[in-house]
């Protein structure tokens, strides 16, 4: 059966109408939803009836950043059955085009618009992002993990621009009106949020790596940064030989690009054959800390390890989000050991995940493992440090339960026998309990779909306690962390915790023990009501002498981010005034000009147009990059002293259009919240909640939590909690997923005012 359809904002309530009017009867009506989104009863009724899903996509995209881009798709599948079916589309009325079928194979052609939001549109490039269910939003589809397809993409872009998909480019076709039309391979089977593509004018860097030809697509225009290249290739090389030979799977899609995004919001999206990268963490500075090494393999070899966990097998639906992204990481960390063997492994993952989980499970928002999602609208909503650091936990103990080589064979069985396709957690705890005598099922059960809380501190106690065979340094972060947990529990005052925190640094020897203490000084500090001039003296003369380089930096970072005195003040005005310590990036100089705005307002204004200067391509010595220039320009305004300015920014930050880059968004409203304007800012709190619902509804999936971070995270004030009191007394029916978000965000206020 063909179907002809035309779809556009005007006429999609018609359209539906029509197609319904068109359906006779005996028809399936299971297969259609009124409810928006996409629930789990219409993506059950489905996946029941649907399958052989393929779509062939030609998208017109116009150089403005503003201009539509239009589209015409054919969709075909197959069905069991006669009935109707909905399209998931996000601008139609209902956000669902609902179309008839007959039994056996069925096609379905097009004409539609895009939205904008999820495809980042910027002056020279964009760049799709359609986790978790966002495919949606720029083309009709069944948006959905569990109906796989194959995709076809044809790019039309001006004549200048380059693209990258998830495969590579088949031919390209010159247009009569000087563009260009770049047809693309048909993919393996994917779920729709793993479809991608990038396009605009972006640089590259090609070369064989392992046999591999691999691309690094970029923006950077810092020859140092360009440098670091040939290191990614070699880590992304790496990742990929390790993981095919613990899984015994070739890489199973036909290409490994990476595309390096300015203000990327997450720090990877697993594309198969196009990794998008966040270009913050992939692009170092010229002496970067031992964390920030560590974080860039990592972070390869998480996404490197999706294309196995996640890509090739799929969860069936995002409740189970977290089954890909605990593979992630327990793999990453076993990954970056060969890369980065001068480091104490043992000790960073602690670190890296334990604490991490503690930091969540510890607050009123916490939650199992899993959680319940009756609709993929609030999938976004499921991600948090539950999914990607306990889980991991969970995984290590799991696998110390059953031994190393039967977590391998079952890892390896399990991918072999749902390769392109999906799979439920329940499907490899069947597998695991079929080859070990030990009670998986039970473990899994406690562990995944129970909220208790205290499970992280009760392994973390078993690293300090000397239950475990770990050496002396493991044992000491492990200490560092107890005394952390024992200081938020009310166990110790702020000065003594900040006395034990400075005496232990000054001695410190290693660095990813020194980071974990630096980054817990923060807390105490401002937490102390009492004179600080002494502690911060004292971190000052740290930042100058301490043994580590790396810890000296991270000192910097904490005064000019919580410092609170004259001379931590004087000691960054000093750095940032000369602006020629080769320790700091270019990210460090805008911040620490923001930060010093805040604190010196009579001289904010000259601060933010030096810094400015710096940036704007006035001095052939500094490297220009627009994005950067555009970034402080966003972020700047919300460091100035002026009220009328500062609730502009505010209000600007209240609209999507405020919101469109959400790491700008972030470190705006942090500013305007921060720690030092917490009476003046109190005022933003409610409408900041108000607003909460239509930043999930219009963000990526982590921007909720990082809107509760910043506009929470600088008040510690009654007024304040006041503020959020009365918001959750005015909502007593607010959605839990939100709430808990809400409830992260608000841990340090609530503690402050117990």
């Amino acid at each position: 059966m063909r179907t002809l359809v035309s779809v556009n904002k005007a006429a999609a309530i018609l359209t539906v109408a029509l197609l319904f009017a068109g359906c006779g009867n005996g028809l399936k009506k299971d297969l259609v939803s009124s409810e928006p989104g996409v629930s789990a009863s219409l993506a059950k009724a489905r996946k029941s009836a649907l399958s052989d899903v393929s779509y062939r996509i030609t998208l017109s995209v116009q150089e403005h950043k503003d201009s539509a881009i239009t589209g015409h798709e054919t969709i075909t599948f197959t069905s069991s059955t006669k009935g109707y079916t909905d399209l998931d589309y996000a601008l139609a009325g209902g956000e669902h085009i609902r179309i008839p079928f007959e039994k056996g194979v069925n096609s379905v052609d097009l004409d539609f618009i895009s939205d904008n939001r999820f495809l980042n549109r910027n002056d020279e490039y964009l760049y799709s992002l359609f986790v978790p269910a966002h495919a949606r939003s720029a083309f009709p589809c069944f948006d959905q993990p569990d109906l796989k397809a194959r995709f076809s993409l044809s790019l039309e872009v001006p004549e200048g621009w380059t693209a990258v998909s998830n495969t590579a480019a088949a031919d390209t076709v010159m247009l009569d009106d000087g563009r260009k039309l770049i047809r693309f391979s048909e993919t393996e089977p994917i779920s729709t949020y793993l479809f991608a593509f990038a396009a605009g004018k972006w640089s590259k860097s090609s070369s064989n790596v392992g046999g591999r030809e691999m691309t690094v697509y970029h923006r950077e225009t810092d020859p140092k940064k360009i440098a670091q290249i040939p290191d990614i290739f070699n880590e992304a090389g790496e990742a990929l030989s390790w993981m095919e030979e613990f899984t015994n799977i070739k890489m199973p899609f036909s290409k490994y690009d990476l595309v390096v995004v300015p203000n990327f919001q997450f720090g990877g999206m697993e594309h198969p054959g196009t990794i998008f990268y966040n270009e913050n963490t992939m692009f170092l500075g010229e002496h970067p800390t031992p964390d920030e090494r560590l974080a860039r393999i990592k972070l390869i070899s998480h996404e490197t390890a999706h294309l196995w966990f996640g890509d090739l097998v799929t969860m069936r639906w995002f409740d189970e989000v977290w089954t890909k992204e605990v593979f992630a990481n327990h793999l990453a960390a076993k990954m970056a050991e060969p890369m980065f063997p001068e480091i104490n492994h043992e000790l960073s993952w602690l670190k890296g995940y334990l604490a991490l989980a503690m930091d969540e499970e510890r607050t009123e928002g916490a939650t199992p493992i899993r959680q319940d999602l009756p609709n993929l609208a609030d999938a976004g909503l499921i991600y948090n440090n539950m999914v990607y650091d306990k889980a991991p936990v969970m995984m290590r103990i799991l696998e110390e339960k059953i031994g190393t080589e039967a977590f391998r064979e079952g890892m390896r069985k399990y991918l072999s026998e749902y390769s392109y396709a999906n799979s439920t957690w329940d499907d490899l705890v069947a597998i695991l309990d079929s080859i070990s005598d030990k009670d998986v099922k039970s473990f899994s059960e406690s562990w995944v779909n129970e909220r208790r809380g205290g499970d992280m501190a009760g392994v973390l106690r078993s690293f300090a306690d000397g239950s475990r065979q770990v050496n002396a340094e493991t044992v000491r972060e492990a200490e560092i962390l107890l005394a952390k947990e024992n200081y938020l529990n009310g166990g110790t005052s702020p000065s003594d915790y900040l006395e034990f925190l400075l005496e232990t640094l000054e001695n410190e020897t290693n660095p990813l023990i020194a980071s974990t203490i630096v980054s817990s000084i923060s807390t105490p500090l401002l937490d102390y009501d009492g004179d600080r001039s002494e502690f911060e003296r004292r971190m000052v003369a740290m930042s100058r002498k301490h043994a580590l380089e790396s810890c000296r930096l991270q000192l910097l970072r904490l005064l000019a981010s919580s410092g609170t005195t004259k001379e931590s003040e004087k000691a960054i005005y000093g750095i940032w005034e000369k602006g020629s310590d080769k320790s700091l990036t270019a990210n460090d100089y805008m911040s620490f000009a923001c930060q010093l705005a805040i604190r010196m307002p009579d001289k904010a204004g000259e601060i933010i147009s030096t810094q400015r200067a710096r940036l704007d391509g006035s001095d052939p010595s500094r490297p220009f990059n627009q994005n950067k220039l555009e970034q402080f320009d966003f972020t700047s305004k919300a460091a100035l002293p002026e009220q009328d300015t500062l609730d502009s920014v505010f209000t600007l930050l209240l609209t999507p259009e405020g919101r469109a880059v959400e790491p700008w968004a972030a470190t705006a409203l942090g500013y305007l919240n921060h720690n030092l304007r917490d009476s003046s800012s109190v005022k933003y709190i409610r409408p900041g909640l108000d607003a909460l619902l239509d930043v999930k509804e219009r963000g990526d999936i982590f921007f909720p939590g990082k809107w509760c971070a910043a506009l929470l995270g600088g008040h510690k004030s009654p007024v304040a909690l006041h503020e959020l009191n009365s918001f959750l007394e005015d909502n007593p029916d607010y959605p839990t997923l939100l709430k808990n978000k809400l409830l992260v965000g608000a841990y340090d206020l609530q503690r402050a005012n117990k």
